[in-house]
């Protein structure tokens, strides 16, 4: 720039510098005056509004004071936090406080126990029935031919529902004690599962299983040494009365698949014969239990042997 430093307009006061201003526009060559007026007009608002604005300037005495006392004013500061810091208990201290607080604090007038949100089972009906049997087929009498069926597993002395309740057939008079040859009557009682048989190809039993041809017998002929057992023999030449005897293929899907139940396992003479839980068709039964295929087939994975199933009439 063609102006003078700043720094020396700055010491003047506002007079002086504006007259000295002049003098010094003054004394330009005339061809700066007459090319450059914009740049001289710019300059002279640049210098008014600088001394009419700018403060003056401070002495470094009074800088050097006001820094002493903002040191000043941070050491006190400082000095407080400390202070401050040290009365503040520690973080244990806090805690120890509000133990203190908290214990003193009045307690309700009652405090319940926590209830649990899971409790074990009640046993089931037939817990005390079944000596130490850890598989139990349960089947229980809903009037006439209706029943439910469902199976439990026991660990250590808490018994599972493994198969829930399912809608079951047994024998048109229902679960009973009173059943044999000549009654259709399910027995009541507990019985060992002793094998497993079907027209079907083993579904994977846990128990023995024999699949099913046309020379397989289940004898019901009270006269025969062979009663209540199972056999193979070509029709007509079965050592038993074949016409009081099942042929179990003949008897179609309802033997799809089967469990056999130990119903009268002394084999003595009417007191009943071949007791199963096979497929239901939807109809009463003769003296067993019929329940839904693919049911039958979940629990013939499931039984191993010991397993044993539970009737009672209600």
């Amino acid at each position: 720039m063609l102006c003078r430093p700043r720094s020396i307009c700055i010491e003047e006061n506002t007079s002086t510098r504006e007259i000295g201003m002049f003098r010094r526009l003054a004394k330009l060559p005339l061809a700066v005056r007459v090319l450059c007026p914009a740049v001289a007009v710019v300059a002279v608002a640049a210098l008014v509004v600088v001394s009419a604005t700018e403060s003056p300037q401070v002495s470094p005495v009074a800088e050097s004071g006001v820094q002493r006392t903002t040191s000043a004013e941070l050491t006190t500061v400082s000095s407080v936090a400390e202070s401050s810091s040290s009365a503040v208990p520690t973080t244990t201290t806090v805690s120890s406080a509000a133990k203190s607080t908290s214990s003193s604090a009045p307690k309700p007038a009652a405090v319940v126990a926590p209830v649990p949100t899971a409790r074990s089972a009640e046993p089931p009906w037939f817990a005390s029935r079944v000596a130490g049997a850890t598989q139990v087929i349960s089947v229980v009498g809903a009037g006439g031919s209706n029943a439910t069926l469902s199976t439990w597993q026991k660990s250590g002395s808490d018994w599972t529902q493994v198969v829930g309740a399912t809608a079951a057939k047994v024998g048109s008079p229902g679960i009973s004690s009173s059943y044999g040859e000549s009654s259709s009557a399910t027995p009541a009682g507990v019985f060992a599962i002793t094998g497993a048989f079907g027209r079907q190809a083993d579904p994977g039993t846990g128990v023995s299983y024999f699949q099913l041809d046309s020379s397989d017998w289940w004898v019901s002929d009270v006269n025969s040494p062979d009663y209540n057992t199972h056999q193979r023999c070509a029709r007509g030449t079965c050592p038993f009365n074949e016409s009081t005897s099942e042929n179990l293929l003949e008897h179609g899907a309802v033997y799809d698949y089967a469990l056999v139940m130990g119903v009268n396992s002394q084999r003595v003479p009417g007191a009943g014969s071949a007791f199963f839980v096979h497929v239901t068709n939807g109809a009463a039964t003769a003296g067993c239990v019929a329940i839904p295929a693919s049911t039958l087939v979940s629990i013939m994975r499931w039984v191993r042997p010991g397993t044993v199933i539970a009737l009672s009439p209600r």
